[in-house]
C-alpha cells in the first residue's frame, strides 16, 4: 500500500513538473496594447506659494498600443493620466513609445522609453496654474509574464520627466505672478497589463 502512495505522489509530481514546464510563448510580432497602473513619486520639490513645497505624488493611468515588428522592437503611441491629489500638477502626456522585450519566454524582461508633450489640465489649488505643457520623457525597465499567447501581466520600475513651460502662481494678495518653468523629476512603481 506504502508503495502504490508513493508511485501515485511521484507520478502527481512528474504530471505537475512537465505541465509547469510547458511553453507559453507570448505573442512577439503583430500589433499590441498595454494598459498601466502606476504610483508617481516626486523627486525633487518645487517652492511654492508662502514656501510650502508642490509635490506630484499620485497616480497615472495610461494606456498604448502599437506593432511589434519582433520581440526585440515595437513601436506605438499613447497616452497617460497623471493625476495630483494635492491638484496642482495633473497633466496627461501624448507621447510615442519604443518597446522592447528581451526574451521569447514565458517570463521576459522588458524596457520602454516614451517621449512627447505633456498637456496641462489646469489645477484645482486656488494659488497654482499651469498656463503651458512642455516635455514629457519616460523610461521603464520591468518583466512580463505570459498568462497564454494574448493576456500577459507585468510589473515595472521607471522615472518621468515632466516639463511645465509656465506656471502661473498668485502671491500673498491673491495677484497673479509668473515663475520660471518647472521640471518635475518622479520615479514611478506599476503594474501594465499586456494585450
Amino acid at each position: 500500500m506504502k508503495k502504490t502512495i508513493l508511485a501515485v505522489v511521484a507520478l502527481l509530481c512528474l504530471c505537475g513538473t512537465a505541465a509547469a514546464q510547458r511553453h507559453i510563448e507570448y505573442k512577439w510580432r503583430g500589433f499590441y496594447s498595454v494598459v498601466d497602473l502606476s504610483y508617481v513619486m516626486n523627486l525633487n520639490r518645487a517652492p511654492g506659494f508662502n514656501n510650502q513645497a508642490d509635490t506630484l505624488s499620485g497616480i497615472a493611468m495610461g494606456i498604448s498600443g502599437g506593432f511589434q515588428f519582433r520581440k526585440e522592437a515595437s513601436l506605438g503611441a499613447g497616452i497617460t493620466y497623471v493625476y495630483d491629489p494635492a491638484g496642482a500638477f495633473t497633466q496627461m502626456p501624448v507621447y510615442v513609445e519604443l518597446r522592447s522585450h528581451f526574451m521569447r519566454s514565458r517570463l521576459t524582461p522588458y524596457a520602454a522609453a516614451q517621449a512627447g508633450y505633456s498637456l496641462p489640465l489646469g489645477a484645482s489649488s486656488p494659488e497654482i496654474k499651469i498656463t503651458k505643457g512642455g516635455l514629457y520623457f519616460a523610461a521603464e525597465l520591468g518583466a512580463r509574464f505570459a498568462v497564454d499567447r494574448g493576456f500577459a501581466i507585468g510589473v515595472h520600475v521607471g522615472y518621468k520627466l515632466l516639463n511645465m513651460n509656465q506656471l502661473e502662481r498668485t502671491d500673498e494678495y491673491g495677484f497673479p505672478r509668473l515663475s520660471d518653468p518647472v521640471a518635475l523629476h518622479l520615479i514611478s512603481a506599476g503594474m501594465t497589463l499586456h494585450f
